[in-house]
């Protein structure tokens, strides 16, 4: 769901929002994301430096496949290179904590950063993913009540 060779970027950015105090139970969720991050980024330019982690609510966005995703294909042949720039653009500005792909089913997560509910919709509400019907989203408003302060682990 964005930047292309993430795997380092996110695990960069995920120190960092534990370092501002952010909670780790957001990161394990960038575990599941970081070293799957490039869905339909093909080709797209490097994002800008993470800058730091806002404070802020969090939202998971969980994407399933909607009524434009074309059946049979695979992700990576579906239509979201607009939609791989619009969370790396996200990640970068510091209004995501991360997004990617799910490795055993199609669709993905995203962890957003937002002052509240309305504009975390809004994001989701603009996903190119959305707006073409490629993906359908579930929106959670979330709060980690576990979490530890250990760094996390590099993907393999």
């Amino acid at each position: 769901m964005a930047l292309a060779g993430a795997g380092t970027d996110l695990a960069l950015a995920a120190r960092a929002a534990l370092a501002t105090g952010a909670r780790l139970a957001v990161a394990i969720c960038l575990m599941t994301l970081a070293g799957c991050a490039a869905v339909g980024t093909q080709g797209a330019e490097a994002p800008a430096p993470a800058q730091a982690v806002q404070t802020g609510e969090l939202f998971l966005f969980i994407y399933r496949p909607g009524p434009a995703w074309r059946a049979g294909a695979p992700m990576h042949e579906q239509d979201l290179r607009p939609h791989g720039a619009y969370w790396q653009r996200l990640v970068g500005e510091g209004r995501a904590f991360a997004a990617g792909r799910f490795l055993e089913s199609e669709g993905g997560m995203a962890v957003v950063i937002a002052p509240g509910a309305d504009a975390a919709r809004a994001i989701l509400a603009a996903d190119p993913a959305i707006t073409s019907g490629v993906f359908i989203a579930t929106f959670e408003h979330w709060r980690p009540r576990y979490h530890t302060e250990a760094p996390l682990p590099r993907p393999e």
